[in-house]
C-alpha cells in the first residue's frame, strides 16, 4: 500500500473516492488501516451506501451512525467508520449529508468514501445518477474485479445487459467509455485490476496490452500486494 499512498495522498491529507465494482469494501479497509499504522487519522464513509460494519470487518476503532460524530475529535492513528443506518435494509449503510462530510475534513487527515454500487459484480457501467463524486475529493480509486475476465458481460457487468464476453475488445472500450470504469475520476488517480494473483498468464498479458487513460496497477487486495504496474 506504499505505492499507493505516494500515488493517492498529497502532504499527508486527502479525499479519495473509490468507485467501480470487485473490492472497493475490501480497498478501504485495506487502505484505511495502512494509513491508520502510518499515524493518519482515517475516516471511513460513503457518499451512496456502504457494508454495514457489523457484516464487514474495516478495522475501525470507533464506530458513528448519527451527526454526533461532528462532536468527535480523532486521534492520530485512529481510524473511525461513519455512516448513517439504513432502515430498508440492514447490511447496507447510507451517506451522510455531504455537507456533513465537508465539515469532518477538518477534523481527518484523510477521508475514503465508496462513491459507488456495483451489487457485488466486478465490472460497472455507471448512470447519470453515479458514481458520487464529494466536491472535496482529492483522488480517485477505479476497481474492476479481474474475475470479471472471460465471463459473459450481462452477468459480469452491472449495468451492461448485453450479450458477449468480457474480452480485450469490451476492456479497451470500457476503459474508455463515458459511462465506463473511469468516470468522474478526479485529482490523484489509479486504476485497480482486483484479484491479479488468481488471473492466468494469458489474461495478464490481455491486461498488459490494453491502453489505461490513468496509472494502472494489476493488484491483490486480498494480499494487500500491487502484483504488478500496468501503466
Amino acid at each position: 500500500m506504499d505505492e499507493m499512498e505516494r500515488t493517492l495522498i498529497s502532504g499527508g491529507r486527502g479525499f479519495v473516492s473509490v468507485t467501480g465494482g470487485g473490492g472497493k469494501t475490501s480497498f478501504m479497509a485495506s487502505f484505511g488501516k495502512h494509513l491508520r499504522d502510518k499515524g493518519l487519522s482515517v475516516l471511513i464513509t460513503t457518499t451512496t451506501k456502504v457494508m454495514s460494519p457489523r457484516l464487514h470487518k474495516y478495522g475501525q476503532d470507533m464506530i458513528f451512525s448519527g451527526e454526533d460524530v461532528l462532536g468527535y475529535r480523532p486521534r492520530k492513528a485512529e481510524l473511525v467508520f461513519y455512516a448513517e443506518r439504513s432502515t430498508m435494509d440492514m447490511k447496507k449503510w447510507l451517506s451522510p449529508r455531504l455537507e456533513v462530510l465537508s465539515a469532518l475534513y477538518g477534523f481527518y487527515d484523510v477521508i475514503i468514501a465508496e462513491a459507488d454500487g456495483s451489487r457485488g459484480l466486478p465490472l460497472k457501467i455507471h448512470t447519470e445518477r453515479d458514481p458520487v463524486i464529494h466536491p472535496l475529493t482529492s483522488a480517485t480509486v477505479a476497481i474492476m474485479g479481474g474475475w470479471g475476465i472471460g465471463d459473459k458481460i450481462y452477468s459480469a457487468v452491472f449495468g451492461d445487459g448485453r450479450e458477449g464476453i468480457v474480452d480485450s475488445s469490451y476492456l479497451s472500450w470500457y476503459m474508455a467509455a463515458p459511462e465506463g470504469l473511469c468516470k468522474g475520476m478526479t485529482g490523484n488517480k489509479a486504476i485497480l485490476i482486483n484479484g491479479a494473483e488468481e488471473l492466468s498468464e494469458d489474461r495478464m498479458s490481455m491486461l498488459r496490452g490494453l491502453s489505461y487513460p490513468e496509472s494502472a496497477y494489476a493488484v491483490s487486495i486480498r494480499e494487500d500486494r500491487i502484483i504488478e504496474k500496468l501503466g
